[in-house]
């Protein structure tokens, strides 16, 4: 007898497999990729295969490829059982038997269902538990239903409902991006959406919004989108961004909970956060939310433009990791020589700055002096000629700079500004 974890498990049961031409599997669950990473594909003198497919955790489209099989030759039978939970691989002379299902999270199947279940299986060619897990499949085969194509349809409709509210990979979580990141395919992120809007609604849309809340007291508290259509559907989260101004400013999360499609008008209700039954309470973080106000393009002074649109959060997460912000550190060493060059007009000439930034360039310049533990003198000096703005920590804080630095550097540059009454969003 022989332990085997998830790893160990796959590699052994298609060992085994490769070597029969009859089996019976008696497994529960069947995700995507299951037949190929068996080594299910060819001929068999037979295959019984005995599932639960009323779960709604078994993949139909893996069962219907299963039924399919009997077209490569030989005998396959697939059958379900709706009290079957038990997870046997057997042939005629081994057997393994644990908590692997013939799923991406129990045998490893695909990419990111590594960092999935952790699995523990027995194998044995033991000739007294051969017989009893036999009789067992045997009892179990008997038991089962044929599966039919009526099956198969409504298998679908479960499974469906099932992966939308099933965890994503690495279980419950607060941060929005990390959690779409770890599995961007989960049909649940397809109704979470990143708004970017710079149009206020028109006051014939607000007098409609007036009289629905006092027809409906229930959609008391709400407020309105115009003119997007049914690209915001009921239920829909949507993570809201103005981009009205010189830079696009995060307004929070928003809950569609009306749409009015004859007045083109859809209802939210403004929450903590975007929540998901079995993923959590999601909201960026601040680093995210630093990186998107910096990606987002905006359109001040415009009522219209291209930068007003809605797109899916996998999306925009993808963007956001392949993004080279515009930021990058040649633009911000422009910043930092514009300090000088403004000081200089009302009679400050701060040379060991500027011949800081020329030797380390603008960031690390930045950065040291953020980072030291007294503030410099020519923060004091910008104190006292009342132009803060030209800092480096007034730099740091602004959104269009704060992807470049590390949560604590913009904190203690927010901490140093307010010390001294400079404002700070």
């Amino acid at each position: 007898m022989q332990f085997l974890n998830e790893r160990d498990s796959l590699r052994t049961i298609r060992e085994m497999l490769h070597k029969a031409d009859a089996a019976t599997i008696v497994v529960a669950f069947w995700g995507a990729g299951a037949i190929d990473a068996l080594g299910l594909r060819k001929e068999w003198r037979s295959l019984r295969v005995v599932c639960n497919l009323e779960s709604g955790a078994c993949n139909p489209n893996e069962i219907e490829a299963l039924q399919e099989l009997q077209k490569l030759g030989g005998k396959v039978e697939v059958r379900s059982d709706s009290r079957l939970h038990g997870k046997v691989y057997l042939t005629d002379t081994q057997l393994v038997l644990g908590s692997s299902n013939a799923s991406s999270n129990g045998l490893v199947v695909e990419g990111p269902a590594i960092a999935g279940w952790a699995e523990a299986n027995i194998s044995t060619t033991h000739g007294v538990l051969l017989g009893q897990l036999r009789a067992w499949c045997d009892e179990r085969f008997v038991a089962a239903d044929e599966v039919t194509p009526e099956k198969i349809a409504l298998a679908r409709v479960v499974w469906k409902a099932r992966r939308m509210a099933s965890p994503v990979i690495g279980g419950l979580s607060s941060d929005l991006i990390a959690s779409v990141r770890s599995q961007p395919d989960h049909p649940a992120f397809v109704g979470v959406k990143v708004v970017q809007w710079a149009r206020t609604v028109t006051a014939r849309a607000q007098r409609v919004h007036r009289k629905a809340i006092e027809a409906d007291q229930s959609l008391t508290g709400t407020d309105i989108y115009e003119g997007w259509g049914d690209s915001m559907r009921l239920g829909d989260w949507l993570v809201d961004f103005d981009v009205s101004g010189q830079t696009a400013s995060f307004t929070g999360y928003w809950h569609v909970v009306h749409r009015d499609k004859e007045n083109d008008l859809t209802f939210v209700r403004k929450r903590s956060s975007v929540e998901i039954p079995t993923i959590g309470k999601l909201k960026l973080s601040y680093e995210d939310k630093a990186r998107l106000e910096s990606m987002i393009d905006t359109v001040p002074g415009k009522s219209l433009g291209a930068a007003e649109k809605i797109t899916g959060i996998a999306q925009v997460v993808s963007s956001l990791d392949n993004w080279e912000p515009e930021n990058n550190t040649r633009a911000f060493d422009k910043a930092m020589f514009a300090i000088y060059d403004q000081a200089t007009a009302f009679g400050y000439y701060p040379h060991d700055f500027r011949s800081m930034v020329e030797k380390l360039g603008g960031v690390a310049a930045a950065k040291q002096l953020i980072n030291t533990n007294r503030v410099s003198q020519g923060f004091t000096r910008l104190w006292e000629e009342k132009r803060l703005g030209l800092s480096v920590e007034a730099l740091a804080v602004a959104p269009k700079w704060r992807s470049l630095f590390t949560v604590d550097e913009i904190k203690r540059s927010r901490q140093r500004l307010k010390e001294v009454g400079y404002p700070v969003d």
